[in-house]
């Protein structure tokens, strides 16, 4: 399975050295998850095959990286314990840290919305009409359609 990032990168972007995690807590499933539900309804098949082969640098360092590796820290966090050995105890996880968790995903995914709208002269496969984050958003459970 080849992703746009591997499980070190994941590692090194969305822990910190303080949490003491060994980088096996990442999976490249996780990775495929994340391209597959937040990464490929915003950029497209196209695109989304240039970066997997190393295309866009740019685009796939400073925006695309950061933003998957958030979201599969989001959806990771819960199996955390028991990717460690410490047993499947879910009910440890403090709903406010998945809340800003998943904050932190949905302001990288716009970060890099935001920057193919106003660069979509550089990514001529990128039509910011077919992304689904430019005709409606929830914001506070409140859906706001564009």
């Amino acid at each position: 399975m080849k992703t746009i990032i591997t499980p070190t990168d994941v590692y090194n972007l969305a822990f910190s050295v303080e949490e003491n995690y060994n980088v096996s807590v990442v999976k490249e499933s996780d990775i495929a998850i994340a391209e597959s539900r937040y990464l490929l309804p915003i950029v497209g098949e196209t695109i989304y095959s240039k970066l997997v082969n190393g295309g866009y640098y740019d685009l796939r360092v400073e925006y695309v990286a950061p933003m998957l590796s958030a979201w599969v820290r989001y959806m990771i966090e819960p199996l955390l314990a028991e990717r460690c050995g410490l047993g499947h105890d879910t009910t440890t996880v403090d709903s406010r840290v998945l809340a800003h968790l998943k904050m932190m995903a949905m302001e990288q995914t716009r970060r890099m919305s935001n920057y193919l709208d106003k660069h979509h002269d550089e990514y001529p496969e990128y039509n910011p009409i077919d992304n689904p984050l430019n005709h409606c958003s929830i914001d506070g459970n409140i859906v706001q359609i564009y």
